[in-house]
């Protein structure tokens, strides 16, 4: 049986296992402590360059292709550990952000407060991020998987693709949940928001 038939049946797999996760296994709720002790950081600025199209074209023109497919290889490595903090740290911020919403959830919204629509906010921005972290993983996984950096130049994978995945751009909603969070944190004291954003 070839690697090929198996991969869109492994991906399923997958996929299924992480929906009935998330679906039938709560996590603990989590307090602005657990984030900050949790979170892993994440220089978001690093990030934006290894996704920008600019830097990725300037290494393709300028390297050879073989320096270019080892370029690649580890660009590719590298942007599978960014992914896997970004998707550590919205899991933790949401399951904190959750726990705030489930004090709100049976409130009408037109009572809502300036901080619980920030809630709100949040948890949407936690869920596009956590689709866009599922559909982006995997896709790095099968460059790995089926080894794409050694592909001929024109088929090579570009890094660059990862930054829109599913409608949510990384680098924007990112940005905004961790801005969201910081804010939220406030609401705990000053020392709060200042000991989160150093820790993300």
């Amino acid at each position: 049986m070839s690697i090929a038939f198996l991969l869109p049946f492994l991906c399923v797999l997958v996929f299924l296992a992480v929906v009935a996760r998330t679906t039938f296994f709560r996590a603990r709720p989590h307090r602005i402590d657990h984030v900050i002790l949790f979170v892993r950081k994440l220089d978001v600025s690093d990030l934006e360059l290894l996704l920008d199209a600019g830097e990725e074209w300037a290494l393709r023109q300028s390297l050879t292709r073989e320096a270019f497919r080892s370029a690649q290889e580890d660009r590719i490595r590298l942007v599978r550990e960014y992914l896997h903090r970004v998707a550590h740290n919205v899991q933790v911020i949401q399951f904190w952000v959750a726990g705030e919403y489930e004090l709100i959830k049976d409130k009408d919204r037109d009572a809502y407060t300036e901080k619980d629509s920030l809630v709100l906010e949040a948890l949407q921005v936690a869920i596009d991020l956590r689709l866009y972290s599922l559909a982006a993983c995997i896709k790095v996984w099968l460059w790995t998987v089926l080894r794409m950096y050694r592909w001929p130049s024109m088929l090579l994978p570009r890094v660059t693709d990862l930054r829109v995945q599913c409608g949510v751009n990384v680098l924007a909603k990112y940005r905004r949940l961790a801005e969201l969070a910081g804010i939220l944190s406030l609401s705990h004291g000053k020392a709060y928001y200042d000991r989160l954003l150093d820790a993300l």
